[in-house]
C-alpha cells in the first residue's frame, strides 16, 4: 500500500466521493452510528455511511471495500483515484 499524507488521504477522499453518484449510490457522513461505516439500504437507495470524526485513509478504505461491490470498469475515474482502488 502506498504511503499518503493526511492532506493526500483528504484529496483522495473527496475525488473517491465523487466516484459514488456515477453508481447510484449517496454518501452520507454521522456521529451516530457504532460501526466506522459501510454500505446499506436506505429507502430503495444505496447509501455508504460512514462515522464523521474518524480519519480521512479510514473513510478512503471504507469506501475502496464497499466500492468493489460494482462494476467500474466503463466509469471514468482519475487514474490515481482507480490504482488506489486496486490496491
Amino acid at each position: 500500500m502506498k504511503s499518503r499524507r493526511k492532506k493526500e488521504w483528504e484529496n483522495l477522499l473527496e475525488e473517491l466521493k465523487l466516484v459514488l453518484p456515477t453508481i447510484d449510490v449517496e454518501f452520507r457522513e454521522t456521529k451516530r452510528i457504532k460501526s466506522n461505516g459501510g454500505l446499506c439500504i436506505v429507502k430503495g437507495k444505496n447509501v455508504l455511511i460512514v462515522k464523521r470524526d474518524i480519519e480521512a485513509e479510514e473513510k478512503a478504505e471504507i469506501i475502496k471495500n464497499e466500492l468493489k461491490r460494482f462494476n467500474l470498469e466503463e466509469k471514468y475515474i482519475k487514474p490515481e483515484v482507480r490504482e488506489f482502488l486496486e490496491e
